[in-house]
């Protein structure tokens, strides 16, 4: 709550400091700005060299592994253990027909 609290504070003193320094804001904002591109665009132009570089070597592009499940796969169904916890089912594994035993014939008794 305290936390909460102090947020809303910080809110509301930004929002009375930016009213009364808005040009000096504004100054700022300016200065920032061009640093910003200058960072951003040497940025994304060294990872485009890179990119070329790779590519000019002639390596194969490397597979990303995604953690998605098959669209055909159904996602493990999960179930309270004993314990209290969510514990993964195992699938039920449809079972082959059995064949009915052969009976031993009897003993005769002497």
């Amino acid at each position: 709550m305290k936390i909460f609290l102090g947020g809303i504070a910080a809110f509301v003193v930004g929002i009375i400091l930016l009213i009364f320094w808005w040009w000096d804001f504004i100054t700022i904002l300016k200065g920032l700005i061009p640093i910003i591109l200058l960072v951003g665009g040497g940025f994304a132009a060294y990872s485009g060299y890179d990119e070329i570089k790779e590519k000019m070597k002639g390596e194969p592009e490397q597979f990303e592994p995604t953690f998605e499940t098959k669209p055909t796969e159904p996602a493990p169904e999960l179930s309270e253990g004993p314990s209290g916890t969510a514990q993964e089912e195992k699938p039920a594994q449809p079972r082959a027909a059995r064949t009915p035993r052969k009976r031993r014939p009897k003993k005769k008794e002497a």
